[in-house]
């Protein structure tokens, strides 16, 4: 009985780091793409809203959330139905970045031109407040693991945000480099990255401290950033020359360019590490990344504009 429970366990373990399905935001046909991880084959295509940017699922992955920027709504996708609705709202202004709590009660969605963050109750998908957030160009936003912090980019500000969700208040705008658009939270929840896309740099940023504690040279237009789960890596998408730079976070130092092709933007890695994810808007595909040799393995064609990437 022992043995068969610790395979129990071990198989649920598994399972629990594993991920099923792509979802891309296809921004010039208004819609998103969702892709088998096992086939790497788009099973379905449904209809969202105009000019979707960004894509996130709800942690218990029963739906997702597009920013649609020009009809300013967010779809609320039904992923088992494959419904959409629309949650609107005077506050919404080319929404953006979206994050779920941890806990899937939540929702922060970026907004650029009304500089607010708008809170959703995403148990019922209901707008429950708006925060003024005082800077230009409020684009992308990660939350950490206990659903106490929230952080954006302020690309026009060139600043990331701190953002206490007890009480939904603003605590600090710490200062980065020109551009700051895409970020990402590290592993360990100790540093944030932010691609200078002006100054073609990475801005790290000491969390506990709430300072850029180093700037990285990151070719020309580093527009995204992502971790690998480990925290071993830190890939980053150029806009301009069309590469992915692969940085060890240890040495901050450049250790692999893959080229993509096809103006890279949204990138996510896997579960277990194995294959990042880049959609290349230009080329509207997917290119599949072995993250052992960090070559290309495949490319999987999408939708017109495919840039934003969420994977669940």
């Amino acid at each position: 009985m022992r043995i068969l429970l610790a395979i129990l366990f071990i198989c649920s373990s598994a399972l629990a780091q594993s991920n099923t399905h792509l979802y891309v935001a296809n921004k010039n046909e208004d819609t998103i793409s969702i892709i088998n991880i096992r086939s790497l084959a788009v099973e379905h295509t449904i209809k969202v809203g105009g000019g979707p940017h960004e894509v996130a699922i709800a942690p218990n992955g029963a739906k997702a959330y597009v920013g649609n920027t020009q009809g300013n709504t967010v779809s609320v996708v039904d992923l088992k139905t494959r419904s959409e609705k629309k949650i609107t709202g005077p506050d919404f202004g080319f929404p953006h970045g979206i994050g779920f709590t941890p806990d899937g009660r939540r929702a922060i969605v970026t907004n650029e031109n009304t500089r607010k963050i708008v809170l959703i109750d995403a148990t019922t998908d209901q707008v429950i407040r708006s925060i003024p957030t005082d800077q230009g160009g409020t684009h992308m936003v990660v939350i950490n693991k206990a659903g106490t912090w929230a952080y954006f980019t302020n690309r026009e500000s060139n600043t990331v945000s701190f953002m206490d969700l007890s009480d939904y208040r603003i605590v600090a705008n710490v200062p980065v480099g020109r551009g700051g658009e895409g970020l990402a939270l590290s592993p360990n929840e100790k540093e944030i990255w932010v691609g200078d896309r002006t100054d073609a740099t990475v801005s790290v940023i000491d969390v506990a401290a709430r300072k850029v504690v180093a700037r990285l040279p990151a070719g020309q237009s580093p527009v995204r950033v992502t971790f690998t789960p480990n925290g071993k890596y830190g890939l980053l998408p150029d806009r301009t020359d069309n590469n992915i730079r692969v940085i060890d976070t240890g040495t901050r130092k450049q250790v692999a360019m893959v080229a993509v092709g096809g103006n890279p933007g949204g990138i996510v890695v896997s579960a277990d590490g194995r294959q990042a994810f880049v959609a290349c808007q230009g080329a509207n595909d997917i290119k599949v990344i072995d993250t052992s040799n960090w070559t290309v393995t495949k490319t999987i064609p999408v939708g017109r504009g495919a840039d934003g990437l969420a994977i669940h």
